[in-house]
């Protein structure tokens, strides 16, 4: 294992805390692009914060009063103003899933601050509850119908072309032309001959999984017409072409993970038993094997040099410690074995830094997140399109869960984390009644004009006819 690169939701390291970091082109691009997210129509304002987030360093920052705001902050900051100014939070509808994530911001937050007892530890807390609440109210607030959705999927498939070419130019070269922000290498990390590009993000596992995470969306999207067919082919090429210049094994799971769950679209009617076949089939090898079940993470790699023996000696150590971090954290794990330090496990991470009811918070918001997903796809399984859309969020959030085994998450990736959150809890679970009333409306019209003699109603009329 390599040094901790993660300074708990540092960017870049130590570095650059505290510190104004920002390059003119940085600056004119987060100013462009917020004046676009004030201006542009609501269903692309989501678009001007993944290109920060893509193409920008984490690190580019502004510090006031010992307070880091980073671009995707401002952008946040933008964001808020926008919602303010145009009102679009009025219709806004609290669900289940909003309380899973306030819960396990809030409780994150409290406990973190009283295990470290420091004022830094504090503020640091502030800037994660700033992050999680900032973006996914954001967001929640500003996707609201399933062609707000089509346009973020869009605007991936827009951005995942120019970003693949960069990173094929990183491939080829060596050199990350993104370093002139800072924060990212301008030489290439080389591991087992490989090349491990990461472009503007923060860590090319970050990187990988952040791409990985979208395959199933993108993928989905080929169902909407021959047209968007052509640009989901070319966005998937170009996500798997990402994922592999990172050469790292997570994310390819991921992407496994998601061809899994495209699979298990076929038995969506039987997921029930599946999940209970699953389960008693860890359980039963469990028993019969001679290590526990979750030894068989370490002999999962897709590429080479992979450290997934270290991440079973991380859960394994975490159970076994259970009662050192289970009420308010752990202050540290280094001791746990060697390089335990680097918690390059979310669920790990989440109750070490927060305890078990910060863990549990967070698995109840991927609970929530799956049982939205399963209401959605019984709501539209006559409309064949958001049938699959509906699933492939679910497989989306399979990735994440499964790529949390192998990674805690910083830097951009929590964007993409809280932008699916957001999405799977704004997305109507049926249509609007004006929508169905229009569309019986058109039936009545349509089977009264194929009669031989033709008459035209009222308005009044047609809505009782409807």
């Amino acid at each position: 294992m390599g040094p901790n690169i993660r300074n708990i939701e540092g960017f870049g390291g130590v570095e650059f805390q505290n510190i104004t970091n920002i390059h003119p082109f940085a600056l004119a691009a987060v100013l462009l692009l917020g004046i676009m997210m004030l201006t542009v129509p609501r269903r692309w304002s989501v678009l001007p914060m993944i290109v920060i987030a893509c193409f920008i360093s984490s690190v580019q920052k502004i510090t006031v009063a010992g307070m880091d705001f980073n671009l995707l902050r401002i952008m946040v900051l933008f964001g808020m103003t926008r919602l303010i100014l145009r009102k679009e939070y009025v219709n806004f509808q609290w669900r289940p899933l909003d309380t899973a994530v306030v819960l396990w911001t809030a409780s994150s937050m409290l406990i973190y601050s009283l295990q470290q007892g420091t004022t830094s530890a504090f503020v640091n807390r502030l800037g994660f509850g700033f992050d999680a609440f900032g973006m996914y109210f954001l967001f929640r607030c500003l996707i609201r119908q399933w062609a707000d959705v089509d346009r973020i999927i869009q605007g991936f498939i827009y951005i995942s072309i120019p970003l693949a070419l960069f990173f094929i130019l990183e491939n080829r070269t060596g050199r990350n032309l993104f370093s002139v922000f800072g924060g990212v290498p301008e030489i290439t990390v080389i591991r087992s001959g490989r090349l491990r590009c990461q472009g503007a993000f923060s860590h090319p596992i970050i990187a990988g999984c952040f791409w990985a995470s979208l395959v199933p969306l993108i993928g989905a999207y080929w169902r909407k017409s021959s047209t968007s067919g052509v640009m989901a082919v070319l966005g998937l090429m170009s996500s798997l072409l990402i994922v592999v210049c990172c050469s790292s094994s997570t994310p390819v799971m991921g992407v496994g993970a998601a061809l899994i769950g495209a699979g298990f679209f076929l038995f969506r009617r039987h997921m029930q038993l599946v999940r209970w076949s699953i389960f008693l089939l860890l359980v039963g090898l469990h028993m019969v094997m001679k290590a526990p079940v979750w030894h068989l993470i370490s002999r999962v790699s897709a590429v080479g040099g992979s450290t997934s023996y270290f991440r079973y000696m991380l859960i394994d150590s975490a159970i076994s410690n259970f009662n050192e971090w289970a009420v308010l954290g752990t202050r540290s794990t280094a001791h746990w074995f060697w390089g335990a330090q680097d918690l390059c496990n979310q669920y790990v991470y989440e109750g070490a830094k927060g305890g078990f009811l910060t863990l549990c918070c967070f698995v109840g918001i991927i609970i929530f997140g799956f049982r939205k997903v399963g209401r959605l796809c019984r709501s539209y399984r006559h409309d064949r399109y958001r049938l699959w859309l509906s699933w492939a969020l679910g497989v989306s959030l399979l990735v994440h869960c499964c790529v949390f085994i192998g990674v805690s998450y910083f830097g951009q990736a929590w964007l993409l984390w809280y932008l699916l959150l957001a999405m799977i809890g704004s997305l109507p679970e049926r249509e609007p009644a004006v929508s169905a009333l229009r569309r019986r409306t058109v039936t009545v019209v349509k089977k009264r004009r194929k009669k031989p003699s033709p008459c035209y109603l009222s308005k009044g009329e047609l809505y009782a006819a409807s």
